[in-house]
């Protein structure tokens, strides 16, 4: 199978291109270090049509550009047997009281997330006789990485990107056998590197 993903250079992007290379899947990496910057929407929807992946990885971000990826790849694919996998965070769930909801990158998680929870709503209630294309969201939190955040990550429980990469494999093998994960959530549950006091 054929897998396209973007953001393979670092972070959650490398280990899961690492991780699929080896399980033998045929990877191909867009990353503004080869000359794919998500921000140019266009080229990477060319790009993907180019190579007719049966899978996308949509995991780099970008303000706007990760949402619109999504839509559009999503719409392309809408009539065809492929899987498209969104690499969300817990930051769509932020609740409305909470002081970091209007973050931009919090309003475009949940943008995706509200157009994931919609698709996969209709599908069950009939548009599986049209809909060939599987949508799966993944929602976790903090991951060690050199993505920035606006809170220092070593305060919380981190995930390796690895295993980060392990979920999206299963999720891949689930596909292979018919079943389509619509949402995952998860977190890690290691002890902080620090605790509040030291900062």
């Amino acid at each position: 199978m054929k897998v396209v993903i973007t953001g393979h250079t670092s972070g959650v992007g490398y280990a899961t291109d690492k991780l699929l290379a080896e399980k033998g899947y045929e990877v191909i990496g867009l990353s503004r270090s080869n000359g794919f910057d998500i921000t140019n929407t266009e080229k990477i929807i060319k790009t993907i049509d180019r190579y007719e992946p049966d899978i996308f990885i949509n995991n780099a971000y970008a303000p706007g550009s990760q949402t619109s990826l999504l839509k559009q790849v999503f719409s392309n694919w809408r009539e065809r047997e492929k899987l498209l996998i969104n690499i969300c965070s817990v930051a769509a769930l932020i609740p409305l009281d909470h002081v970091d909801y209007d973050m931009p990158y919090a309003s475009d998680k949940r943008e995706q997330k509200m157009f994931c929870d919609n698709h996969n709503f209709k599908y069950s209630k009939g548009d599986y006789t049209e809909t060939k294309c599987k949508l799966v969201n993944l929602c976790f939190d903090y991951v060690k990485t050199s993505f920035k955040s606006k809170h220092d990550k070593r305060l919380y429980p981190n995930l390796e990107p690895n295993q980060v990469a392990g979920v999206v494999s299963y999720v891949i093998e689930g596909y292979n056998n018919k079943i389509c994960f619509r949402e995952v959530s998860f977190h890690s549950t290691k002890s902080p590197e620090l605790v509040k006091d030291e900062v």
